[in-house]
């Protein structure tokens, strides 16, 4: 259990005010002044401690007198110069800004910006990129204002995500995620880390995406189950004694488990289902294994699917990767993963949606054959330069009153009465919109980027600040099996009538 204290931390002309956790070493310490001061740890030098020696990486922070000198208020004194990311030396370019003569241009170009690596920062790129493809968080997030506690950790960064997100959509050029990156450092130290050499170390991309998750959660929490949790249904029993358990839960990636036997994503989302736990049996008086499956009870707005591709290898003391080749779909259909409860109610809209898609199709074919019919009939008559005749006149009309061509078009105004649930209604298809890939061996290591489909339907490679064109095969083939970029987060969003 955490032991927390309060004391304020003297660095040149600023003061800060720090919770400290008294039961972690001094290492954790530097890293919070680390994510408030952005002097790198190994440069930080704290002093005005119990015993006069400076803090060091491995110090018992209980033992340092860290509450005696807050009782007294005291400051510890903090010496060190900045490497930190500085602001941009140019000002960020907005439309706005922009001569009249280039303003309707980038408005109009199918241009998203960047994000400036600010020191092993791909991972947290590739997840506000994917972020900001979900344009219903970018609308939630306009309209939110902090609550009463506007000063917690969980409102800083939802502002710092909101502000970023508008910086995004007006900017131009690079933009450069500085105050989101310091304050995501202070509300979470992990991120903060360094290596031996000073440098920040990198991250796992699932960790950071889990990390917004969870303070989106605490600051708009109906607003995020809303759009992104994913709520299951665990239905267990037990062999030995016939006894049941069922457990409701909410979760904000929906898993695929790689085994050797998979290769679809499909087949990994089964196995990550099915469940076998120990637990109390009333019946017995003695713990038992209960064997079952999830199955999901409600459908969010986007669905966030992770391919579990690290685990921890004891040998190496590392997060190892699994290079499997495992293909994704562009339209991904969850309907078998659903309780039965939730099939039914998806039912009248799937139905409906097939329903659709035949009408479109034979609507498409009988254009189709209106123009193929319309240049055979025209095409002869023209080159001859005369007049069509009475029998190809009453054949035209014959064909457009029986509606097989759409030569002739009606001067009524067609009505349609607007159904007040059009686009509400799930049918348990999800179309991709974005893609978080990883190159390397370890979470910990190697490059994240991310792919995101634009509003025209083409995708956009994010590498880091460069933005690059991709088509939907180049998406489709980051599916793994090798050392390059595979689908680590996939993020699809519901496709409703």
């Amino acid at each position: 259990m955490s032991h927390t204290c309060a004391i304020a931390v003297k660095w040149g002309k600023e003061t800060y005010e720090v919770d400290v956790d008294l039961t972690l070493p001094g290492a954790a310490f530097k890293a919070q002044l680390f994510s408030l001061t952005g002097v790198p740890v190994d440069r930080i030098k704290v002093t005005g401690l119990k015993g006069g020696k400076p803090l060091a990486d491995d110090s018992d922070m209980q033992a340092c007198g860290i509450e005696d000198l807050a009782r007294r208020g005291k400051k510890l004194m903090m010496f060190g110069s900045t490497t930190v990311v500085e602001a941009p030396k140019e000002d960020v370019k907005f439309v706005e800004d922009l001569p009249e003569n280039e303003r309707e241009a980038a408005t109009t170009a199918n241009y998203s910006p960047g994000l400036v690596n600010l020191g092993n920062t791909c991972y947290m790129n590739s997840v506000l990129q994917c972020l900001y493809a979900a344009k219903d968080l970018r609308g939630v997030l306009e309209a939110y204002v902090p609550g009463r506690d506007q000063h917690s950790g969980s409102a800083a960064l939802t502002t710092a995500l909101r502000e970023l997100f508008a910086d995004v959509a007006r900017a131009r050029d690079t933009v450069m995620p500085v105050r989101f990156l310091n304050i995501l450092r202070q509300m979470y130290p992990q991120f903060a880390q360094h290596g031996p050499q000073g440098a920040p170390m990198q991250q796992d991309a699932e960790e950071c995406w889990s990390a917004v998750m969870q303070t989106l959660n605490a600051e708009i929490d109906g607003d995020v189950k809303r759009l992104f949790g994913v709520g299951l249904r665990r239905e267990l029993k037990c062999a030995a004694t016939g006894e049941t358990r069922v457990e409701d839960s909410e979760e904000f990636t929906f898993k695929c488990n790689i085994t050797i036997e998979v290769n679809h994503v499909s087949e990994g989302f089964k196995i990550a289902l099915n469940d076998t736990r120990e637990l109390r049996s009333e019946a017995l008086g003695a713990d038992a294994i209960f064997e079952g499956s999830s199955r999901i009870s409600k459908l969010p707005e986007y669905l966030t699917t992770q391919l579990v591709r690290f685990y921890y290898k004891t040998d190496i003391r590392a997060k190892a990767k699994i290079l499997r080749a495992v293909t994704f779909p562009v339209v991904l259909d969850v309907y078998e993963f659903c309780t039965e409860e939730l099939k039914n109610e998806l039912e009248p809209a799937r139905k409906l949606k097939l329903k659709r898609e035949d009408d479109e199709a034979l609507q498409r074919m009988n254009a189709k054959k209106a123009e193929l019919d319309a240049v055979g009939t025209d095409t002869p008559m023209e080159d001859a330069g005369t007049a069509p005749t009475d029998a190809a006149a009453v054949e035209t009309a014959d064909a457009s009153s029986s509606g097989a061509t759409a030569v002739v078009a009606s001067t009524e105004p067609e009505t349609k009465e607007v159904d007040p649930l059009e686009g509400t209604r799930f049918t348990g298809f999800y179309d991709l919109i974005a893609v978080l890939t990883h190159k390397g061996r370890s979470a910990d290591s190697g490059h994240y980027v991310s792919w995101v489909k634009q509003a025209d339907g083409s995708w956009t490679e994010f590498d880091d600040e460069t933005p690059i064109p991709k088509t939907e095969e180049d998406v489709l083939a980051l599916k793994g099996g090798g050392d390059h970029h595979m689908g680590y987060l996939m993020l699809y969003k519901a496709r409703k009538i």
